[in-house]
């Protein structure tokens, strides 16, 4: 064998010896990024569910009802008919019925067709939280296709029949005016476009939460490691200094860090898809869309945050425990934190209450899901399910904590090792 083959040989070897290399390039790519692929596929199948449609014709003429039965015969669309005086009435039972959307027929709807004039639908649909939006949009684009045909086959007739009038209103006789309703108010804003502006909430907030977790871990356990790693910590631990003082003097130092970052990747994320979505038909902000941020909602955000940080940190030291050197430590917090905190990538696209009940209570389960909702929970003014993450958290940071603190007032601190990370003599 050549001396360049047995040079190959011998990189390959060493290459292989690392654990962390390993996980890298083959259970990351082969487990989690299709399990994340089959998650995130719940989400989109969510959003394109069956359109709820409740419709109020207040027309007696005989065009309302060819619209009735052009909808009705439209794939993925529910119409239910209801009797109501007003639309408050008409929104009242489609949230009592969980229906996403309602189409209102106007009473002289039949009459504006015949006279060769503009007629108007009203459709409204109904957004539940942050992440619900999609659903509304697709439905919105479901009823609005309806209506493009329905336009298409008057406009042949009107032509056929040489009627004269308003060209605009020959070819196209229906308008459909969209309208979002958004905690109880309507917004003169289309579903569609809502989507499009609470996109960049919906997906920054599971990114700059993934990428704060795993930077917090990462800082954590490599500190530790290091110190086992450089033999300080023998040192370290020799200091007339509490063993809970040095885990939380190195908690406190790589949150403040973690705080830092995560803050920085907020700001950058938020002017990237800013600049994506910057546009004259989405130049609307969140606020314009009743969705603001209280004193309350923003003190109960941060407490919740910073449960979360306290259980990523303390966790993250904890497997460090069992490292032998940096590069171990990496490995060992990579294989232990991200099967948590790649799950919340699901949330971009889907409501947690509408999932199915295993999948919900598993997402509610991982703590690193409670962040994404509490953001969403704040702009949408729900305190009570900010209270119970802010409960679930704290508790699971303490006990956590407790583990760690344990760990670190007894020897197996420099005892403790993964026996399978540990390279063949």
């Amino acid at each position: 064998m050549s001396d360049f083959w047995v040079l190959v040989t011998k990189e390959l070897k060493d290459l292989l010896r690392d654990k962390g290399l390993i996980f890298g390039i083959i259970i990351v790519p082969l487990i989690i990024y299709p399990a994340l692929g089959q998650m995130l596929q719940v989400g989109f199948e969510q959003a394109q569910e069956e359109t709820k449609v409740v419709l109020v014709n207040f027309d007696e003429g005989r065009y309302g009802n060819l619209l009735i039965k052009a909808l009705e015969s439209a794939p993925n669309v529910t119409v239910t008919k209801i009797e109501a005086k007003t639309l408050d009435e008409a929104l009242k039972k489609a949230q009592e019925e969980e229906y996403n959307m309602i189409v209102i027929i106007p009473k002289n709807f039949s009459q504006a067709i015949e006279s060769n004039q503009k007629a108007s639908v009203e459709i409204y649909g109904i957004v539940k939280g942050i992440s619900g939006s999609m659903r509304e949009a697709i439905s919105e684009g479901r009823i609005n296709a309806v209506i493009s045909i329905l336009n298409e086959y008057l406009a042949k007739l009107k032509i056929e029949r040489r009627i004269e009038g308003d060209p605009e209103a020959i070819l196209k006789p229906i308008d459909a005016k969209s309208y979002t309703v958004i905690k109880g108010r309507i917004v003169e804003i289309p579903p569609s476009v809502v989507s499009n502006i609470i996109a960049s909430q919906s997906f920054s907030m599971p990114l700059v939460i993934f990428i704060m977790i795993m930077l917090v871990a990462q800082m954590s356990a490599g500190s530790m490691a290091m110190e086992k790693e450089n033999k300080t910590l023998e040192t370290l631990l020799t200091l007339p200094v509490k063993r809970i003082t040095i885990v939380a003097g190195k908690m406190v130092g790589t949150a403040i860090i973690g705080i830092i970052a995560a803050i920085s990747y907020m700001i950058g994320m938020r002017n990237y898809l800013g600049k994506l979505t910057s546009s004259a038909q989405v130049s609307i902000t969140l606020e314009e869309l009743g969705l603001k941020i209280t004193p309350l909602g923003a003190t109960l955000f941060l407490i919740i945050i910073f449960l979360t940080m306290v259980f990523t940190l303390s966790f993250a030291m904890l497997l460090a425990v069992f490292a032998e050197d940096t590069k171990t430590a990496n490995t060992v917090v990579t294989a232990g934190i991200m099967p948590l905190a790649f799950p919340t990538f699901i949330l971009m696209f889907a409501d947690v209450n509408t999932l199915p009940t295993v999948l919900k209570y598993l997402l509610l389960g991982i703590p690193f899901s409670h962040p994404i909702l509490a953001s969403r929970a704040m702009l949408m003014e729900e305190y009570s399910t900010m209270y119970v993450s802010a409960v679930y958290l704290g508790i699971l940071s303490a006990v956590t904590l407790f583990v760690t603190a344990k760990f670190f007032t007894t020897e197996k601190l420099l005892t403790a090792k993964l026996r399978f990370m540990r390279k063949k003599e």
